[in-house]
């Protein structure tokens, strides 16, 4: 057993694992997660059908943008309706890109029958990439410098501004996004609270000082460690977030079999259990952890989890997760959809495509394209409704944080997380004033 709760600290309550004269601090709590959990599961379904509810959605939303962007008198058309060439309009639609290097199983079966071979690679950005506009019956290429197409991806819906020429080509005059949503006012908290935020534990890595960082970790939570003025700062820690990579880590050099990723099934239950056992924890799952792939990601199965379930304080969560803690909107993901991101354009700083997404509106638009997710009916799950005060992503390179302020006031904490097995740092965000700052464990 690696890890184990320890009996010489009392403990009046299961959140409770702070000298007696200490409590952890606690404060509202709602799982607001409910489109993940509620999606369709439905795998005969065409993934047409996500596309559709986006647009549908998207287009109900960005008109009343667009009035206030540009002026009444452009119509406002669908490719079907457009007639007159050179006339100027406005069209909403989803951006899709035409990548010569984008995978295809067609090329996967050439490399089989070594017809055409292609070289390994990790990035699918080309020159001669191009843009197309679709809504539900057709498409029409883009040209303009409005938009480059190697800071967009596929599945970002839009209004464009310009005309259509002779060869059915669109030119852009001018681009609008569905823009920051709506956000709320924060809540004013009299005290600091805090909450972790941590990925990429990497439970089968047996790694000693991968091993010995765990357990700082859960000293320092535990309030084991420091004065006793500390550990009053640390009962205010009221939530710890694990954002995937629980039993395999993204960057884990080594190659876990099978048989190493079950093996550390117990170790994970322990470890859970010793934090839920000092503070709420919430578990999500990633792209190599034992639940399925395909995104919005299903909690971890409760069998996996026979000690921490005890604990009201353990929370089984989906990924993407949103919650609200303290009346503080926060929305995350284990980092897949910014990992793909990068791969299919030149944008290649985390926070700053956090901040696209925002302004896209979308936390992962390239479901279902390159992204693996559930065909679902509907709706698009992947919409941010809420514009959060608290946005993360997991298993990122390195700790990075930054303040997203949108034009009507938004406030937004950028936060991505470090693989934690590599880089023996987390982050916390003090909910008082929304700063953050990391924390490491070597």
């Amino acid at each position: 057993m690696l890890f184990t709760v320890p009996s010489n600290l009392p403990v009046k309550v299961e959140n409770e694992f702070l000298p007696a004269e200490l409590e952890r601090q606690a404060v509202d709590y709602v799982d607001t997660s409910y489109r993940f959990y509620q999606v369709s599961r439905d795998f005969s379904k065409q993934y047409a059908h996500i596309y559709s509810a986006r647009l549908n959605a998207y287009r109900t939303l960005i008109t009343t943008i667009i009035r206030k962007k540009w002026p009444s008198h452009y119509k406002i058309l669908k490719l079907c309706e457009l007639r007159e060439k050179h006339e100027k309009c406005i069209v909403i639609g989803t951006i899709f890109k035409l990548q010569e290097l984008k995978p295809s199983i067609l090329k996967d079966l050439s490399e089989q029958l070594e017809i055409i071979p292609q070289p390994p690679r990790t990035h699918f950005v080309h020159d001669s990439d191009s843009l197309v506009l679709e809504d539900e019956l057709q498409r029409i290429r883009l040209i303009g410098d409005s938009i480059d197409v190697h800071q967009v991806v596929t599945g970002v819906v839009c209004a464009v501004l310009g005309s259509e020429d002779e060869d059915g080509v669109f030119t852009i005059e001018d681009v609008c996004w569905a823009g920051c949503s709506i956000q709320k006012p924060f809540p004013k908290l009299a005290n600091d609270r805090y909450i972790v935020l941590l990925s990429g534990l990497n439970m089968a890595s047996k790694k000693p000082d991968h091993l010995f960082s765990l357990h700082l970790l859960l000293e320092w939570l535990s309030g084991i460690s420091g004065t006793s003025q500390y550990q009053e700062e640390l009962s205010k820690v009221v939530r710890v977030i694990v954002a995937g990579g629980v039993f395999a880590s993204y960057s884990d050099e080594c190659i876990l079999n099978e048989s190493d990723v079950i093996a550390s099934a117990e170790s994970v239950d322990a470890f859970a259990a010793a934090v839920s056992a000092v503070a709420p924890l919430d578990l999500m799952p990633g792209c190599k952890d034992p639940s399925g792939i395909m995104l919005p990601q299903k909690p971890f199965h409760y069998c996996l989890f026979p000690k921490a379930v005890e604990y009201k304080s353990f929370h089984r969560v989906p990924n993407p997760y949103e919650c609200d803690i303290a009346g503080f909107t926060c929305l995350g993901t284990s980092g897949e959809p910014l990992k793909n991101i990068m791969k299919y354009s030149n944008l290649n700083n985390r926070l700053e495509i956090m901040k696209n997404t925002l302004k896209w509106r979308h936390m992962a638009p390239t479901c279902p394209d390159t992204v693996p997710c559930t065909p679902c009916v509907v709706t698009d799950p992947f919409i941010i409704q809420n514009c959060p005060a608290i946005y993360f992503s997991g298993n990122s390179e390195e700790f990075a944080t930054d303040v997203y302020k949108g034009e009507d006031g938004q406030h937004v904490r950028l936060v991505c997380l470090p693989d934690f097995s590599t880089s023996k740092t987390m982050a916390i965000v003090n909910l008082q004033n929304l700063e953050c700052f990391s924390m490491t464990f070597s």
